[in-house]
């Protein structure tokens, strides 16, 4: 009778048939637990799931494994104990039905045994992953990248709510870090450096228009504002420091996803159950480009068009180390043609003007890391990588049929980079790693303009060759007690086309005198290579028809980093931080005759980076500021994060007078939060919503000459006043609403994002206009609502 009722039942709408038997769908967490230090497999550590109404747990095997089976889907929160180790607690862990969490924990050894303190490492977000930073710095998964409004899953968009971070431009991700020119952030994937990782990269430049990470492939990925360790180089602003997750290497699972970004797919599965081996694969295509070829029109002709995909396999073995092949790539194109517009055509282009732009880039490695013994691990990799840039610019006749070339430019890098690395745990208190990287160097650079003044072409870039840069770093970690910690370490690089060097110590010095109080402190000198093509750009001699390459022996650009930090975890989940910093930059390229010019202003994005002949390393600057953080950690349904910023950017060109840098935004003002509404009889599905805003200082421009511009037809800066203006404090508020929703063996969400939802007038930038002999502003991204669908299972 109660299997008939149930059939009966079951005959009315099937909403209801599913609310009245709904089930509380489970996942598996699984993982390794290993020495933070020395990555090797803890045997015996114990793994339980906190806040459980049935206890959840297991012991890991010879390998490190634990797996904790049959737990409920949610946010949810785990501990690791070891004999002899501090107990690790992770917590805020998203367990949906779609995908199985893999979750590596990293367990520090006690330097002082026996004691009857207890010690509890709760995985702080604040700190970076890697454990010899010592401050400036925080950790962050892809989810992050997801969850805040505004992040358009890009982790560059997502670092600007930390503390000392801006952006100039709502269309790009060019960050702004403590008052540093874009230029001098550093990304690396994988232990590698490598190229510019976005769509629609201007040459030379750090940032683009959409990024070519995609976030459902990183796991743990630190990132850095100042004072970096030994291992870090060639780069004076910020580090990311990324890393792609590894593959479920136990099951097939699939990643789909749709947007106003693009469309993706993803998918991920054991090579090998015996040995554990995983793959991971994804692509993504632009959505505008697909609804094009469906015939579907905007009513405009430049579409940007992109794609991107990356990989890993990860191979571990019993007794020969894990092998890694990994590999990330993209190209991007738009069309701006004059030419080809009409009346009902709303795209930006430039009166009578066809612009071509093109960029691409593919960075591939295999990697090889042995485990000598337990306390002494090897790391060898190699790693080819590649970006292109490509620019045609042709001006059009009155009727638009003829036209005639006016620039182009064809610039092409490359790298074959060759490293190994050796990581030493003597034992509790002492941790030694050191590295020597090999980069070769290959470009082709061909960029030439039409000269009015000669009636011919003048080639600015013309250099086809090879060079190379050799870097080194030794780093010694002291942990004194358990709550006083010594970071020292030594880096070396030297360019080989110049023979240019660098010996740059850094010390970092961190004592947790109380449970939830801390101070830091940290330091060091830093230096970074010029673009590469600002080496071989030659000045045109218009008397005798000459090309000289004045800069090829210009030096590194060089800084000096101290910052001190104190924390206070005042609260369960809650965290103030304080920092201020002071960064003294000296060996600025400047022009060699007296003018307001320095490279430290370069990289903007807003007019590509400019080249500049008779270049000498002459002119300083500094960056100084500081920063609160006050933020809770999402519990009990909630989250917030507050950041103030206040700092300041100045610099001196070869005139010796003392301006503000283009990046003298002087203070920027975050608040953002969310909460989720769990839903259905047992929670199985979630309702978000996420608000952010963000107040800071406008953009620093160069006022224009006006007279002049009338006479030149063009516009004319006064440049003796450059940057002395700064446009009205930018405002802007972003939302975003998602519903998940798990099912018994998937899980889907829908999500929707307004940008600057209450359309708020950002001034980009002030250009002059020939024609109606005037100068109008330019502003940043208006209400820019956007949504998406993505499905795990």
């Amino acid at each position: 009778m109660r299997s008939l009722a149930l059939k009966l039942l079951c005959l009315l709408p099937t909403a209801y048939c599913q609310l009245s038997f709904s089930q509380t769908f489970t996942q598996t967490i699984r993982g390794r637990v290993i020495d933070a230090d020395s990555k090797s497999p803890l045997l015996g550590a114990n793994v339980i799931l906190l806040n459980s109404d049935t206890f959840i747990g297991s012991a890991t095997d010879i390998d490190g494994k634990y797996r904790l089976e049959k737990v409920p889907v949610g946010r949810k929160a785990i501990k690791a104990t070891f004999l002899g180790y501090e107990e690790v607690v992770i917590s805020n862990i998203i367990v949906t039905s779609g995908k199985e969490v893999v979750l590596q924990i990293e367990m520090h050894e006690k330097v002082v045994t026996g004691s009857t303190v207890e010690i509890v490492a709760e995985r702080d977000k604040t700190k970076s992953n890697n454990d010899l930073v010592t401050n400036s710095a925080r950790n962050f998964v892809s989810e992050e990248t997801e969850r805040y409004a505004g992040s358009r899953g890009d982790p560059s968009k997502m670092v600007t709510n930390f503390a000392g971070v801006a952006t100039g431009n709502d269309a790009r991700n060019d960050i702004i870090v403590r008052g540093n020119s874009p230029l001098g952030v550093l990304w690396r994937l994988e232990d590698v450096d490598i190229p510019n990782p976005n769509h629609f990269a201007i040459q030379g430049a750090t940032g683009g228009s959409v990024s070519m990470l995609n976030n459902n492939l990183l796991g743990r990925c630190d990132f850095l504002t100042g004072a970096f360790p030994a291992e870090y180089g060639n780069k004076m602003a910020a580090v990311f420091d990324l890393k792609l997750r590894n593959g479920n290497n136990e099951k097939m699972e699939y990643t789909g996803q749709f947007g106003f970004n693009g469309i993706e797919a993803g998918i991920e599965g054991p090579l090998s159950k015996k040995n554990g081996s995983s793959f991971l694969v994804n692509y993504r295509y632009s959505t505008l480009e697909i609804f094009q070829a469906l015939g579907i029109s905007f009513g405009v002709s430049a579409l940007p068009k992109y794609q991107d995909g990356a990989f890993k396999l990860n191979i571990p073995t019993q007794k020969k180390g894990v092998f890694t092949l990994w590999g990330i790539a993209g190209r991007s194109h738009i069309a701006l043609l004059d030419s080809e517009k009409d009346s009902t055509d709303w795209a930006f282009t430039s009166k009578g003007e066809d612009l071509i732009f093109t960029s691409g880039m593919w960075a591939s490695g295999i990697s090889h890391q042995y485990f000598f013994n337990h306390n002494l691990s090897g790391k060898f990799s190699f790693a080819a990588t590649q970006n292109l840039f490509e620019i045609i610019d042709d001006t059009l006749s009155a009727n638009k049929t003829d036209k005639f070339r006016v620039y182009t430019n064809h610039s092409l890098d490359g790298n074959f980079i060759t490293s190994y690395a050796l990581t030493f745990k003597a034992n509790a208190h002492h941790l030694i790693k050191s590295g020597i990287v090999y980069r070769h160097m290959y470009f082709d650079y061909n960029s030439s303009y039409f000269s009015r003044e000669k009636q011919d072409y003048v080639q600015e870039l013309d250099a086809a060759e090879k060079t190379g840069l050799l870097q080194g770093h030794a780093h010694w970690q002291y942990r004194v007690t358990d709550d006083f910690t010594i970071n020292s370490g030594l880096f070396y690089q030297q360019f080989l086309l110049n023979g240019t060097q660098a010996i740059e110590p850094r010390l970092g010095l961190k004592w947790q005198f109380t449970k939830k109080q801390s101070l830091s402190l940290a330091g060091g000198f830093h230096s970074q290579m010029q673009p590469l093509f600002y080496y071989f750009f030659k000045s045109f001699n218009a008397y005798d028809s000459t090309y000289i390459a004045t800069n090829r022996d210009l030096g590194l650009s060089r800084s000096r980093h101290a910052v001190a930090a104190y924390d206070f975890s005042f609260a369960p989940n809650f965290r103030l931080k304080l920092e201020g910093y002071y960064q003294d930059l000296y060996d600025i390229p400047v022009e060699m005759y007296p003018s307001s010019y320095s490279l430290i202003n370069e990289g903007n994005g807003l007019e590509g980076i400019g080249y500049r002949d008779s270049l000498t390393n002459k002119g300083t600057g500094k960056n100084f500021g500081g920063e609160i953080t006050i933020e809770k950690f999402f519990s009990k349904r909630y989250y917030f994060l507050s950041t103030l910023s206040v700092y300041d950017s100045k610099y001196v060109g070869s005139d010796n007078k003392e301006r503000h840098s283009a990046f003298s935004g002087g203070y920027v003002f975050n608040v953002l939060g969310g909460i989720e509404f769990p839903m259905g009889k047992n929670k199985n599905k979630v309702l978000a919503f996420d608000l952010k805003s963000t107040v800071a200082g406008g953009n620093r421009y160069t006022p224009v000459d006006i007279d002049a511009s009338f006479i030149e037809k063009n516009a004319v800066y006064l440049e003796d006043q450059a940057f002395s203006k700064r446009f009205r404090d930018y405002s802007k508020i972003d939302l975003k609403v998602s519903f998940r929703i798990n099912s018994k063996k998937s899980t889907q969400m829908i999500f929707v994002h307004v940008e600057n939802a209450f359309n708020h007038k950002n001034v980009l930038r002030e250009v002059y206009d020939p024609d109606k002999q005037v100068l109008r502003e330019e502003y940043q991204l208006g209400l820019f609502p956007y949504g998406g669908y993505r499905i795990e299972f």
